[in-house]
């Protein structure tokens, strides 16, 4: 079962972060940056209970085959 923030995740324009890890939390991007360590211990210092969803936005477009 995918989580609201995948569903977001997935549904949502994040060109603009290309190149970039983004942490997601309730349907937004609260983070982004190149230093995954940096993010991770500021989300963590803000949000101890949470988990955090990240992903890497590509720097291009990718083409996803399902099998």
């Amino acid at each position: 079962m995918a989580t609201r923030d995948y569903e977001w995740y997935v549904d949502s324009d994040l060109s603009q972060y290309r190149g970039k890890y983004v942490i997601i939390l309730n349907e937004k991007v609260i983070y982004y940056g190149k230093d995954l360590t940096e993010l991770l211990r500021r989300f963590r210092e803000e949000y101890p209970s949470q988990i955090p969803k990240i992903a890497k936005i590509p720097e291009e477009e990718t083409l996803i085959l399902e099998c």
